[in-house]
This record gives structure tokens, C-alpha cells and sequence, in this order.
């Protein structure tokens, strides 16, 4: 385990909370995906983050408008969320670098 400053910590979250309003905001509100210009079938976009930076989904998930989200990442740190409509349209919501998987922590049993 690994220690934070308090500064460093209050950065972090901050950042987490701007990315999460980001992705609810996307996958959950009323706003249209089809609205942003990066978007294409599903199966070019994830050609094209291949080709291009390496990239390869590692995690997707269903929100409750029907929408589907999707993270791909790179070995070199490069990553890319899209958001499929329901309509099968891929739009690419956000992308970025220096990608970190965390450490999963198991949690401990309080019963004892």
C-alpha cells in the first residue's frame, strides 16, 4: 500500500468526480451522443483504436437509457470510452493518456 498527501489525494478526487459527472452525464442524461462528430459503426471505431494506438476493450457496461459503454486501453497508456446508442451508432466520448489500472483491494471481514 502506498501513502498520499492530503493534497495529492484531494487532486485525485477531484479528478474522479469531474470524469464520473462526465460519464453520467453521457451515458445516463437526456443528451444525444449522436450530437458529438467522432462517431461511426462500432466496429470501424474499434478497428481504427487498434490500428491507430494499440487499443483493445476491457470493460463494458449497459446504463439504464439502453446506451453501452465501453473502456479500451493501450499498453502504452492510451485510452478511449465510447458510448453505443441503442441505434448501434459509436460515438467516442472521451479519450486520453497515461492509463493506470488499479490494484483491486479485497475487502476485509468486519464479522470478526
Amino acid at each position: 500500500m502506498f501513502a498520499l498527501s492530503t493534497r495529492t489525494a484531494k487532486a485525485m478526487l477531484g479528478g474522479l468526480i469531474v470524469v464520473l459527472a462526465l460519464l453520467t452525464s453521457v451515458a445516463f442524461g437526456g443528451g444525444s451522443v449522436h450530437a458529438q462528430s467522432n462517431c461511426e459503426t462500432r466496429t470501424s471505431l474499434i478497428a481504427k483504436l487498434d490500428k491507430g494506438f494499440g487499443e483493445q476493450p476491457i470493460a463494458i457496461g449497459l446504463a439504464s437509457t439502453g446506451n453501452i459503454l465501453e473502456v479500451l486501453i493501450s499498453t502504452d497508456g492510451t485510452w478511449t470510452i465510447l458510448i453505443t446508442s441503442p441505434d448501434g451508432l459509436t460515438c467516442i466520448a472521451a479519450a486520453g493518456e497515461h492509463w493506470q489500472t488499479l490494484k483491486q483491494v479485497k475487502p476485509t471481514d468486519k464479522t470478526s
